[in-house]
């Protein structure tokens, strides 16, 4: 026979709470990340392009109010730097940038609650989701060029 000694208090299969807190927070920091790029972008903005403020961009940090909301950041940022490359007299490709990357990702999304159908679409929103973050990156980074 094999004994083994516990800590007391210790269950055996019982998660650490700490850790299970640090896994979160590493699993947050890409979301954490995409977020301030999207807040970067309508911040670079003048205020009379934004659809709105940028700090408005984290309430999809919110569980389950996420699932709207970032379709609400998708078309916000992109008729934000729309406006803004108006505004500026400055040639665009597309009047609302990276909006079908966009809705797309976030319909993907909502595809990750239906069983079985979420092992394609989680690589696939993921992909969706990458291409958008470049997209608004880029069209954003070439607000800074004069």
């Amino acid at each position: 026979m094999v004994y083994r000694v516990m800590k007391p208090g210790v269950v055996p299969g019982q998660i650490d709470p700490a850790m299970a807190l640090v896994v979160l927070g590493v699993m947050m920091l890409p979301r954490i990340f995409y977020l301030m790029s999207m807040h970067r972008a309508m911040a670079k903005c003048d205020p009379s392009a934004r659809s709105m403020p940028p700090a408005l961009v984290w309430l999809a940090l919110v569980p389950l109010l996420s699932m709207v909301w970032d379709f609400v950041v998708v078309v916000t940022v992109g008729r934000t730097l729309g406006s803004e490359y108006s505004r500026r007299n400055r040639p665009l490709d597309y009047s609302l940038p990276g909006l079908g990357l966009g809705i797309s990702f976030c319909v993907v999304n909502l595809l990750l609650w239906i069983p079985f159908i979420n092992l394609i679409a989680y690589p696939v929103g993921i992909v969706l989701w990458l291409l958008f973050w470049v997209k608004i990156a880029r069209v954003s980074s070439q607000l800074d060029e004069v």
